[in-house]
């Protein structure tokens, strides 16, 4: 799954989760007649996993995909990470940005695209999948772990 030209150029501008949310949540309705099942892989990213930002972000990818190699589309939350970063002028060991959960994630796992939450060994260390689980529990969105068999691929 990826960001048309248009999409990747709309993410310069943008200024609020609200119109980051816009831009993901067009991408998901433009993919969804091409997959039955669209999934989000959760997981540590800024808290909790490996203890550190970039050692979770390279698990993330790799986790990603593995699973897109299995013929699983996924929701590529890490192709809006720079922005998410920039909204949040995050730093490791910053408070942690709940309008990014509250809105960016809110409005993507609402909007009807995602199907399942596939959720990576030590997600409950994480304060952004644990809200994430809640949620799609919330949603009635199934909740599954991330196949053990995939995960030495992904290491």
């Amino acid at each position: 799954m990826h960001l048309t030209s248009e999409e990747a150029q709309s993410l310069n501008s943008v200024c609020s989760f609200d119109e980051l949310a816009e831009i993901a949540i067009s991408m998901l309705a433009r993919v969804k007649g091409e997959h039955a099942e669209i999934v989000q892989i959760c997981g540590p990213m800024s808290t909790g996993g490996c203890g550190d930002f970039k050692k979770n972000m390279e698990r993330f990818n790799r986790s990603i995909e593995v699973a897109q190699v299995h013929g699983v589309a996924v929701f590529n939350q890490v192709l809006f990470q720079d922005v998410v970063i920039k909204l949040c002028n995050w730093k490791e060991g910053s408070p942690y940005p709940m309008e990014l959960l509250e809105v960016f994630y809110g409005r993507v796992l609402s909007s009807g695209h995602i199907t399942k939450g596939l959720f990576l060994p030590d997600w409950e260390s994480s304060v952004g999948a644990r809200w994430e689980r809640n949620l799609l529990s919330g949603l009635g969105i199934a909740i599954e772990d991330y196949p053990s068999s995939w995960l030495d691929e992904a290491s």
